[in-house]
């Protein structure tokens, strides 16, 4: 209650706070210039003003970025009402825009269906966004499909980045900021000339932060583990996680020799930290049991449940590490292992532009890196049972040829080609055994009562850090050729036309190393009673047709498994046609139709592939859209709505579903349709005297047209029903408002200082994290208020600025899932409930000099 009284204080205060003009960030308005200012975007591969874009555009300027010190994305989704990001870890990361291009777990032959384009490039991993945007020119959402310009699995829509260039005028830019948690960022940004025709550009930054999540269990853990002499590689002493630390280089030559520019452009971004680019964390929020025993309806289950946690009390008398009794703690983590990712994203470049007089030939080379180390504790408890890591590298290359006309003349047109190879290397450590895993078997069958043969802790010494490895390869190659036209009919009245041919092929492979296992049984042991403990902790990792000798496998053919060089291709023809009627030079009318494609998959990532499961066919969506584009009042008020529908047919991901003749199977596929429909808007009011408003919104109504197989909620599977017809339900990641308020307020105070402020609120209806609408999976409905303010000096030579980033210290819930009994005790049991909280309070001073 104090916290909704003094966020509304803050509201009511913000009426008459400040951001400059350049905190203008939406459709129709934008940061770098007042309300009466053009807002200049590339949604079309050309220069235009955003009023004249047949499409729902979102452009947040750079400048606007710079003064609310927007420093990632997941600062940025909450400017940006209708984008949506999954978190996780950059390899588990992806986008969503209008509720579409959700992608649940990491699947290495699946593509995402929103594009990721930095200056032009496309991003073969949704991930490479992860890194911390400075020196940003333009950040462009660009909703719906962009399949004829944009292609590359552009499907339900693209994010549009380009960053600033090299320029002769010489500059420098430095910036500092401090804050909570020992917040620490810097910023160079030099340009200038090099010669007549040669200016530079060179960027560099560093962003660090202290851990803010407690890991109260980890010093314990590894203490309790060297006391007794257990080997338990992953152990650490580091008692918080969540903390950040990034740096970053791009550096850029630009030659200008007239008719030709020629712009060379390589970075370097790394990340080695345990935030992985989305930094978040939490613990147990409830626990189950007499009194409560929530989702645990039947006696069978309780009685799960009583057992899991007498074994998880008892575990040192079968030899475990340390005992752990759960208490509810939703502000630390219950992790016990290492958890530190290292992440890297580089690339080189090579834009040239030839003007021929008419028509100008650009040419985009480009080569990028992208490579992701997460040590973690996959097993999420302060139990040591098992890690899986996927260190990832992904080489791509890309090579785009497009000719455009000038633009003048009644018909615009522009053509080109795209080609793109990426090879994908993927070292998946499938199981690491843990120190945990033995006790945790034989002390969870004894307290449960069944029959088992216990595995004597002799063997541990074996088993401890041994893995199996899933060494999965997966090259991708792609053509496609396009072309657009907008033809003048008259001074009020375009058409646009455009089609692009899209060719795909993929091939992969997942070979499985189990070289590392034991090579003997344990004493006592038969092969079929290790087999039973290899099973329960889902330790039998196999290909198809391949034989095993290792003891405790089966010692027959495995018909099904990780897959050997499969492959698949398909093409497509996608397009747009749009009209638009300027009704008054200031009011744009339009109409749209396009279509969008994204490529077939292969399913590389499932150790029980069955030959019967289809393929993972296109993805393909269609998109109509009418919207109006204004600007009012002398231009006091500028106005951008849309309402739209769009169509996605083969939704894919990776889940449990059934196939056609009733054999339970998971892994990729395409799940069904989805239908998203809706509105959204941008407004942005200048009142004069420095005081200015926008407000941006989306109503989004995305729901499964066709799901006839899609994963029971846990209230259902719990209680034996695998799978639903989800037909009807909310999509995921698809809440139905999505709101961004900006009030702000500048004020000269001499002719060369200026004071400025501005109030950022944002609104989140709820939405499910999980495919198929689960309470346990719900994410309530949720705001977020940042505030800054600060003065410019010297005629902005220099600036100084307070913050305060989730001002309110709102605990926004991420994600929240149910706290599963460690697994390798092949059972099921609910113990309680956890969740996943956003960043607390930040708040600190920012400064800034440009000369």
């Amino acid at each position: 209650m104090k916290r909704a009284v003094f966020a509304g204080a803050l509201l009511a205060s913000a009426s008459t706070l400040v951001a400059p003009s350049h905190a203008w960030a939406s459709e129709g308005l934008d940061a770098d210039a007042a309300a009466r200012d053009e807002v200049v975007v590339t949604a079309r591969r050309r220069t235009e003003n955003i009023k004249d874009v047949p499409i729902s555009v979102q452009a947040i300027s750079g400048e606007t970025l710079e003064t609310k010190g927007t420093i990632d994305l997941q600062s940025l989704v909450d400017q940006a009402p209708g984008l949506n990001a999954t978190g996780g870890n950059p390899r588990n990361f992806s986008v969503t825009i209008r509720g579409i291009g959700y992608a649940p777990t990491a699947a290495d032959g699946l593509d995402n269906a929103i594009g990721v384009y930095f200056d032009g490039v496309y991003q073969a991993r949704p991930g490479q966004v992860l890194q911390d945007l400075v020196d940003v020119q333009s950040f462009e959402v660009l909703r719906g499909p962009q399949g004829t310009l944009f292609g590359r699995n552009a499907a339900a829509g693209a994010l549009n980045i380009t960053f600033n260039k090299p320029s002769f005028t010489p500059s420098q830019t430095f910036e500092a900021s401090y804050g909570r948690y020992n917040f620490a960022q810097g910023k160079a940004i030099l340009t200038g000339p090099l010669s007549e025709h040669i200016a530079y550009r060179t960027v560099a930054y560093i962003t660090s932060s202290d851990a803010w999540l407690d890991t109260p269990l980890r010093p314990g853990f590894k203490q309790a583990a060297e006391a007794k002499g257990i080997y338990a590689p992953t152990a650490t002493d580091n008692d918080k996680t969540a903390g950040t630390f990034r740096w970053g280089v791009r550096q850029q030559f630009l030659l200008d020799a007239g008719d030709l520019r020629l712009n060379l452009s390589g970075d370097l971004n790394v990340e080695s930290d345990s935030s992985a680019g989305y930094s978040s964390g939490g613990g147990i929020t409830e626990l189950f049991g007499p009194g409560n025993w929530g989702i645990n309806t039947t006696a069978a289950q309780q009685a799960r449940v009583t057992a899991a946690r007498t074994a998880l009390a008892g575990l040192e008398n079968f030899g475990g590490v340390q005992n752990w009794v759960p208490t509810v703690d939703p502000r630390a983590s219950i992790t016990n292992n290492y958890n530190h990712m290292k992440t890297k994203n580089a690339g080189v470049s090579l834009t040239a532009d030839y003007d021929f007089g008419g028509v100008t030939l650009t040419s985009i080379s480009a080569w990028r890196l992208w490579t992701f180390d997460p040590p973690q504790d996959s097993d999420l408890t302060p139990i040591d049972i098992y890690q899986n890591t996927a260190i990832s590298r992904s080489n791509q290359f890309s090579q785009e040829f497009r000719l455009a006309s000038d633009g003048k003349g009644p018909i615009e047109w522009q053509v080109g080609a795209f080609l793109y190879y990426s090879k994908l290397k993927d070292h998946y450590i499938v199981h690491q055994f843990g120190a945990d895993v033995i006790p945790w078997y034989n002390a969870y069958n004894t307290a449960a009562g069944v029959a088992f043969t216990p595995i004597p802790l002799s063997f541990r010494s074996q088993l401890t850090g041994a893995q199996i490895i899933e060494d999965t390869r997966v090259e991708n190659r792609n053509a496609a050729a396009y072309g657009q036209a907008t033809w003048h009919i008259t001074d009020a009245l375009d058409l646009t036309g455009g089609v692009r041919y899209t060719y795909d092929r993929k091939n992969g492979s997942s070979p499985v190393d189990t070289s590392q296992l034991p090579t003997s049984l344990p004493a006592g042991v038969t092969n079929a009673q290790l087999n039973a403990f290899y099973n329960a902790i889902d330790a039998v990792q196999r290909n198809p047709g391949v034989a095993y000798t290792v003891p405790g496998y089966p010692t027959s053919i495995a018909a099904t498994g990780y897959p050997l060089d499969i492959k698949t291709s398909n093409d497509n023809l996608s397009g747009t046609a749009s009209l638009s009627y300027k009704i008054t030079p200031d009011i744009t009318a339009y109409v749209t139709y396009a279509t969008g494609f994204q490529a077939g998959g292969l399913d590389l990532n499932n150790r029980s592939l069955n030959p019967a499961a289809p393929p993972v066919a296109p993805t393909k969506t269609k998109n109509y859209e009418a919207g109006i584009k204004a600007s009012l009042l002398d231009r006091h008020l500028n106005l951008a709505l849309a309402i739209y529908q769009e169509k996605l047919n083969g939704f894919q991901t990776s889940i449990s579903y059934t196939l056609p003749d009733g054999t339970a199977q998971r892994g990729a596929t395409n799940v069904g349709d989805i239908r998203a429909r809706g509105f959204e808007w941008s407004l942005g009011a200048d009142f004069g005297s420095g005081v200015r408003l926008t407000f941006d919104g989306n109503y989004n109504d995305a729901i499964y047209t066709r799901a006839p197989s899609l994963p029971a909620p846990a209230e259902l599977s719990y209680n034996g029903v695998a799978n639903i017809d989800a037909k009807g339900e909310r999509a995921p990641y698809a809440p139905k408002w999505s709101l961004s308020v900006t009030p702000s307020w500048d004020y000269e105070i001499s002719p060369d200082t200026t004071f400025y402020s501005y109030a950022q609120y944002s609104y989140t209806s709820a939405y499910s994290t999980g495919v198929t609408q689960s309470v346990y999976t719900q994410v309530p409905g949720q705001s977020n208020l940042n505030l800054r303010a600060g003065v410019r000096l010297s005629d902005g030579k220099y600036d100084v600025s307070l913050y305060a980033n989730n001002a309110t210290n709102e605990r926004n819930i991420v994600s929240q899932a149910l706290l599963a009994a460690p697994s390798g005790a092949g059972v099921t049991a609910y113990l309680g409930r956890t969740v996943n909280y956003n960043q607390p309070a930040r708040y600190g001073v920012t400064f800034r000099a440009k000369y």
